[in-house]
């Protein structure tokens, strides 16, 4: 809900889940117009045109709550199509005990009423998964503070006090529920209810007690390419880094630390290629894989299989690899072959399976504060465009595939694409009009070989 400047990357958990302490009744703020919001919502006129894919303490809160809280896709209480990771009776305050740099606010011991009962790290939130009872009509609702708003982060006096909250959008909105509460509650999408804080001893059951937020602040910080970001791909072959490009993509296995610490002191960053859905027998990991995860052959790449990205066992190797691109110091990683359910694998892999494995490859890569390409999987570009922080496609303009890429562009991030039909090599009228198309469509679109050995590079940044 609220914008947050760069922060040093922290990474803290609570110890336990909440408090034990017991307190007098806290006051109650009557007659409080309340509005919805939730993990995962795009940008618009409702939040501030900042979308919700981090909380003000969580830089991952969709993640790692496991999706997108569709307000309009419901199974009971939670969302469909998934089960929460993360109490999905959340709410939002107006008030944060961090400032924009991550730095406890100096009067938070004494703003925060229960401040000085609780005996917490610099880096813990006083506020984070705090509960509130929500009343409306009569029926009570309980709900866990996961993020700040709305329109604001500094009303104490509302928030601890008895003053009117100091926002005038939303019919001075000073409390954001979400689809769980609203579900509850009965509630429109603007309201009025009264609420107060509640120590978590004095919470009852319900279903806002199937699922409780116990982690504490998750900021972290990773490289997030935007639509003017110019790059270069090559995976075979002597690497040629002369190119005056923003950021290199090239192979995690055979590329060294030497020369990505090289192309890092050129200003480069460096996306690191390796595939997650295929075996490749060739890899220093190929006697990782069991035998049960292989399945039918890559049409026309030697040594290459399908692997069964339902198996757990493949997750591990996977681990592995992500931390090598960290060692190596990747800014981001290029995972291939996750389109797979697409494709003729031997299993009988479905479109869920392959939401499931990418989400959990993003999850796992946005961890190590490694940004993620999605690699092709063009039909489910919209539902995968919140976990990826990028695009990398192949010949989206030779198959008319560039327009299931478009969540992206408007989303603010890049389509890197990669075109090796022949007539785009040969004939510079043909080369010309894919480049303005490219252009036309915000797309960052090169003309190489298709065994990417650095042997020509056409650029569509360029006028050819």
């Amino acid at each position: 809900m609220i914008a947050k400047a760069a922060l040093t990357p922290i990474l803290v958990y609570l110890l336990g889940c909440g408090d034990a302490s017991i307190r007098p009744a806290y006051p109650v703020h009557h007659d409080i117009s309340v509005t919805v919001f939730w993990t995962g919502e795009a940008a618009g006129d409702a939040n501030g045109h900042i979308p919700n894919l981090a909380g003000a303490w969580d830089d991952l809160w969709m993640q790692h709550f496991g999706g997108i809280d569709d307000p309009n896709v419901r199974d009971g209480w939670r969302p469909a199509g998934f089960v929460p990771e993360e109490n999905p009776f959340y709410f939002a305050l107006p008030y944060n005990d961090f400032d924009a740099n991550g730095i406890r606010k100096t009067d938070a011991n004494t703003t925060v009423p229960w401040a000085g009962d609780i005996n917490v790290s610099d880096m813990e939130s006083y506020c984070k998964n705090r509960w509130i009872r929500i009343d409306k009509n009569g029926t009570a609702a309980y709900a866990q503070w996961e993020d700040v708003g709305p329109f604001g982060e500094n009303d104490a006096a509302y928030v601890f006090g008895d003053a009117a909250p100091a926002n005038a959008i939303n019919d001075h909105a000073g409390l954001d529920v979400s689809p769980a509460v609203r579900d509850y509650l009965g509630l429109a999408d603007i309201d009025r209810v009264d609420w107060r804080f509640v120590d978590e001893a004095d919470v009852p059951d319900g279903p806002w007690k199937t699922t409780v937020t116990c982690s504490g602040i998750d900021w972290k910080t990773w490289w997030r390419p935007d639509t003017g970001t110019t790059w270069q791909w090559q995976l075979t072959g002597d690497l040629n880094t002369s190119f005056d490009v923003d950021s290199y993509d090239i192979d995690l296995f055979e590329t060294s630390r030497q020369t990505i610490d090289a192309l890092h002191a050129q200003g480069r960053k460096v996306i690191c290629y390796f595939s997650a859905g295929s075996y490749e027998a060739w890899r220093p990991d190929a006697g990782d894989f069991p035998d049960e995860v292989l399945g039918n052959d890559l049409d026309g790449w030697e040594g290459e299989r399908w692997l069964d990205i339902r198996n757990d066992a493949l997750k591990p190797i996977m681990l592995a690899r992500l931390n090598l691109a960290v060692s190596k110091k990747c800014d981001a990683v290029e995972p291939d072959n996750i389109d797979a359910y697409t494709n003729d694998t031997g299993f009988a892999l479905t479109a869920e399976d392959q939401l499931a494995w990418n989400k959990w490859l993003s999850l796992q890569a946005h961890e190590r504060e490694l940004s993620i390409a999605l690699k092709n999987d063009g039909s489910q570009a919209a539902e995968l465009q919140p976990f990826f922080d990028f695009v990398l496609n192949e010949q989206c303009h030779q198959y008319d595939e560039c327009d299931l890429y478009q969540p992206f562009i408007d989303a603010g991030k890049p389509v890197f694409n990669a075109e090796y039909a022949r007539r785009y090599v040969d004939d510079n009228a043909t080369r010309a009009q894919l480049c303005q198309s490219s252009r036309d469509a915000e797309l960052r679109t090169l003309v190489l070989p298709r065994n990417l050995d650095g042997s020509f590079r056409y650029s569509c940044e360029q006028t050819p």
